[in-house]
């Protein structure tokens, strides 16, 4: 079996469970709405604050060693290391910067630096941090399946249910209690599988951390924490410039559109140890390839939830009540930013697998400024749709810089095949907008059968593909 043959079908096998992982998603989305009607707007939107700025801490205490093993672990059989090489020396680094980084919360929190709530959340910090490094093992290991069922399923339906089930007992700090709870929950099934994965692997490692994965990983970890903050700043600003109500919001609309993001996120650990593993000759002739058959899969995906979303904003904002359905519209820019990423913004993980990591340092800081300096001035002046067009820019901005550079390395990795999807995406933005000017209103019966019209056409493009063997890498 070639390279490229053996690619393929591990490409093929991690789409069908992306695509079993974007079911499950749903699970934990749902749940996490119905979170925010039962403790209502002000105390979610702190929830959602709180939640991201712990997400950030635990992000940048791996000091990007989870995403290096991504590329380190394909690498090792390769090199003639261990196959578990590099694993255990990142878990203990990490635990022991997340266990300073927890101390530091707690002795914050006696202070007026730091809130009182906050301490209460940073109880999952260790285990959100080594759960990072576990998971990526399993993934750099070609096993997502790991941590698409206990990410995108057991933590994300886990956390909010117990947070649920507390509440209903009425226990205080039922929030961060639940959000415990998953997380501790994650990281057990997480370190059996991987223990299952590399039984021969020692507890505590024998040599230090190799100096090549970690000049590797720190910019991708420095990179992770300026990711973290980017894709969090418009919520942050919303509730430093509108206040927790609005925050709240804006985090149930973030919430509904990372659906998209999610399936694009979730190709990252696919692609990425497929390119970390191609010479120089192979990614000249087999990039395209394996690429082009990457953002076919993500934009097919996205197409089939990005309609439901776009024809029934009302029914899923519902759920978590009325105090949520403000500026609606924002919903369709953070959908647009989404699907353009899904098409365009997958250049960032073949930088990453071709070693550019201080590249993407480099890009995602000016980002970061841009989202800064455009949040500023657009969220007190447009609200909620300030916050998602400085999301927009960007994004834009990140795109345009990653495919004039993939160009100028002559790494083009797009094929022609991908025109119809293409299509759809703008077909998806038009139907959209048509249906936000207000002179197209279809009833709610009428909504389900459009949608079941436009997944029989999606169901065919996919098969008119794959019997023109476009669907194949």
């Amino acid at each position: 079996m070639s390279n490229l043959e053996a690619d393929s079908n591990f490409l093929k096998r991690s789409v069908i469970l992306n695509i079993f992982g974007t079911v499950l998603k749903v699970c934990g989305p749902l749940l996490t709405i119905l979170l925010a009607r039962i403790f209502g707007a002000a105390e979610f939107g702190i929830f959602v604050s709180m939640q991201t700025l712990l997400l950030t801490i635990a992000r940048s205490s791996t000091l990007g060693l989870d995403k290096g093993l991504y590329w380190y672990l394909p690498q090792n059989k390769l090199l003639n290391r261990p196959s578990h090489s590099g694993i255990m020396e990142s878990f203990w680094i990490t635990g022991i910067i997340a266990l300073l980084c927890t101390a530091i919360i707690f002795i914050g929190s006696f202070t007026p630096l730091i809130s009182k709530e906050f301490p209460w959340y940073a109880l999952s910090l260790v285990f959100y941090s080594l759960s990072y490094i576990l998971s990526n093992s399993s993934e750099g290991n070609r096993k997502p399946q790991n941590a698409i069922f206990i990410n995108s399923f057991l933590v994300a339906v886990l956390a909010p249910l117990s947070s649920i089930i507390l509440h209903f007992f009425k226990i205080p700090h039922a929030l961060p209690l639940g959000l415990l709870i998953g997380q501790v929950g994650g990281f057990i099934v997480h370190a059996v599988l991987v223990r299952k994965q590399f039984p021969e692997m020692p507890l505590v490692p024998k040599n230090r951390l190799s100096k090549e994965l970690l000049i590797y990983s720190i910019p991708l970890g420095v990179n992770e924490f300026v990711v973290s903050f980017l894709i969090r700043s418009g919520l942050w600003m919303v509730l430093v410039f509108l206040g927790p109500e609005k925050a709240g919001a804006y985090g149930i609309m973030v919430t509904v559109s990372n659906a998209l993001q999610t399936i694009r996120v979730g190709f990252n650990p696919i692609l990425t140890p497929v390119v970390a593993g191609m010479n120089k000759e192979r990614l000249h002739t087999d990039l395209k390839p394996v690429f082009t058959y990457c953002v076919s899969m993500i934009t097919l995906i996205q197409l089939v939830v990005g309609f439901f979303i776009v024809l029934f904003p009302e029914e899923i904002l519902s759920i978590a009540g009325s105090d949520f359905i403000v500026q609606p519209e924002t919903l369709g820019i953070l959908l647009l930013v989404h699907l353009l990423s899904g098409f365009f913004g997958l250049t960032s993980t073949i930088m990453n697998g071709i070693g550019k990591s201080l590249y993407t340092l480099k890009m995602n800081i000016v980002s970061l400024v841009i989202a800064l300096v455009s949040g500023y001035f657009l969220v007190p002046k447009f609200g909620l749709v300030g916050a998602a067009l400085s999301m927009l820019a960007y994004n834009l901005v990140f795109m345009i810089w990653n495919n004039a550079y993939l160009a100028i390395l002559k790494l083009w990795p797009y094929s022609i095949k991908l025109i119809p999807q293409l299509l759809w995406m703008f077909g998806l933005i038009l139907f959209y907008i048509l249906l936000n000017l207000g002179t197209f209103s279809p009833s709610l019966l009428e909504k389900i059968g459009i949608y079941v019209i436009i997944l029989l056409a999606l169901g065919g493009q996919f098969l008119l593909q794959k019997k023109n063997k476009q669907t194949k890498v």
